[in-house]
């Protein structure tokens, strides 16, 4: 008995003899290359557990960026801008309380507050740039506007001189109409001040007002396509196109006269705005 207990002994020292000349982390990591192969640790024994594979801590997967595609457009912050500031002005107008009202004026004055931010810029960016300040086209200042006034006189006079060369003016009236006896004397004293020639149509065969010597119509209206056209009419004969280019129909001031004239005979189509 008492030699297999020693015999016992000297086998659990030798055993941990070649322990310590291994080398515990030694051993261990043998021992786990040998449960890394499945077949190598079945082989080892039913008495032989491997050390469980420690478990890696889940990786959180990073948020990609938002996607140029799925970014609001302007427009779209816009909407949710006006969206947001109806729904809180509706809110506070059902149930008034001091929290809605302040979550609406809130609102109110960020959206005010951006209002007044586009219009500062926007009236910097025009004066920087000329090209962009319509008021170089059309003063709205006194000093600025008297000025654009007169040298628009001056070019309109200009054109009013030189109409002859290409243009003639044509008035149709009859006796019985009441805006010919007040616009006939005014085209008279136009046509004076301008030096313009003028042919005037009676539609009835009789005199006109302030235009003794006007003509008998004849079918020149008609001629003209002016058969059916309201009176008093002023129109415009192109010499070179042949064309008809009505001014005006119905009692129109001298400067209206003058003015509608001059954009149709002188300035190109929307260039004078």
């Amino acid at each position: 008995m008492a030699r297999a207990v020693m015999r016992a002994l000297k086998r659990v020292l030798a055993a941990a003899a070649v322990w310590a000349a291994l080398g515990a982390p030694a051993a261990g990591a043998e021992w786990r290359e040998w449960c890394a192969d499945e077949g190598a640790g079945a082989s080892l024994g039913w008495h032989f557990y491997c050390d469980r594979k420690e478990e890696e801590p889940p990786r959180s997967e990073p948020v990609p960026p938002p996607s140029p595609g799925n970014a609001q457009s302007a427009t779209q912050r816009m909407d949710a801008m006006r969206k947001a500031l109806e729904e809180a002005r509706a809110e506070a107008i059902l149930d008034p309380t001091p929290a809605n009202v302040t979550a609406y004026l809130r609102l109110q004055q960020e959206t005010l507050q951006r209002a007044a931010a586009f219009s500062d810029a926007f009236r910097r960016t025009v004066w920087a740039t000329p090209e962009l300040d319509y008021t170089l086209r059309r003063p709205v200042g006194a000093l600025a506007k008297q000025v654009w006034s007169d040298e628009r006189r001056q070019a309109r006079d200009a054109a009013l001189a030189r109409l002859g060369d290409r243009y003639g003016l044509i008035y149709l009236g009859h006796a019985g109409c009441a805006g010919c006896k007040v616009f006939g004397p005014l085209l008279r004293a136009f046509a004076k001040r301008h030096g313009l020639d003028v042919l005037a149509v009676s539609l009835t065969g009789e005199a006109l007002e302030g235009w003794p010597e006007a003509v008998s119509d004849n079918g020149r209206a008609a001629r003209l396509g002016l058969g059916n056209a309201p009176v008093p009419a002023l129109v415009l004969f192109d010499a070179q196109t042949k064309r008809v280019i009505p001014v005006g129909f119905g009692v129109m001031a001298e400067d209206q006269m003058a003015e509608r004239i001059y954009a149709l005979t002188a300035l190109e189509p929307g260039h004078d705005y």
